[in-house]
């Protein structure tokens, strides 16, 4: 398969990079700057500033069978949203509309597979009362950046709703730069529980790979049993497993 991943040097998007690439896909990597440690793999690599630009995104997009956008907002400090956001406050959305826009004028558009959130606001209709009540708290009182990632990245599922493409907007609830363990339950229902980055791309990579869509196009995604073995009950939240962010 041909893949292209925006966010390519991000935490999962790096992890999409070298795992497509070990299962021998061909990968085209983008980056808005150039990257410190280019990947250790044959990818192809594009650096613009301007993810934007329409006549990049064709040329990004061109050939691909699985479009990947795993960019994540960038704050003072790496990961950290309790610092200053120092990107678009409609980073995702606009991404997202630049994306469906190339991949219709293509002749023949490819699966579009973006990274969304099960704590920011979009998933709020999958929650208990107590967890949403909590989730809200931490996005709007203890760190009002997660709120504004999370209108962003509801207004991104919005734009790949309405663009009849073939897409997913995985959701994860809190993630971690934990192992690998190709566990990923995916469920409608928020669980509180975490997920790190490396499966995250595991996941992305099989969507990728599977021939037929999905059903769940907004799945939320933890590091678990699947549905048949899935243990019962939902855990508890507490203010200080506030959502990182990719």
């Amino acid at each position: 398969m041909n893949i292209t991943v925006f966010g390519a040097s991000g935490g999962i998007g790096a992890h999409v990079v070298a795992l497509a690439s070990q299962r021998g896909h061909q990968v085209r990597a983008i980056y808005r700057t150039a990257p410190q440690a280019p990947p250790a793999t044959q990818a192809e690599t594009l650096i613009t500033p301007d993810i934007f630009d329409p006549a990049f995104a064709a040329q990004a997009i061109a050939g691909a069978d699985a479009v990947v956008t795993a960019v994540g907002p960038n704050f003072a400090t790496r990961h950290n949203p309790r610092t200053t956001m120092t990107s678009p406050p409609d980073l995702h959305r606009r991404l997202a509309r630049t994306l469906i826009t190339a991949m219709k004028d293509a002749a023949a558009p490819a699966r579009l597979i973006a990274v969304s959130t099960a704590s920011m606001g979009p998933a709020d209709n999958a929650m208990g009362a107590v967890p949403l009540l909590l989730f809200r708290f931490l996005r709007t009182v203890a760190v009002p950046n997660l709120g504004r990632v999370g209108k962003d990245l509801y207004a991104m599922e919005d734009e790949l709703a309405a663009s009849d493409l073939d897409w997913y907007a995985l959701r994860p609830v809190k993630l971690t730069d934990g192992p690998l363990t190709g566990h990923v339950h995916a469920s409608d229902r928020l669980t509180v529980k975490t997920i790190s980055r490396a499966d995250v791309a595991w996941h992305i990579l099989t969507l990728a790979e599977d021939p037929a869509p999905g059903h769940q196009r907004t799945p939320v995604i933890t590091t678990g049993a699947s549905r048949k073995s899935r243990p019962a009950g939902t855990g508890n939240v507490s203010a200080r497993q506030a959502p990182t962010v990719r």
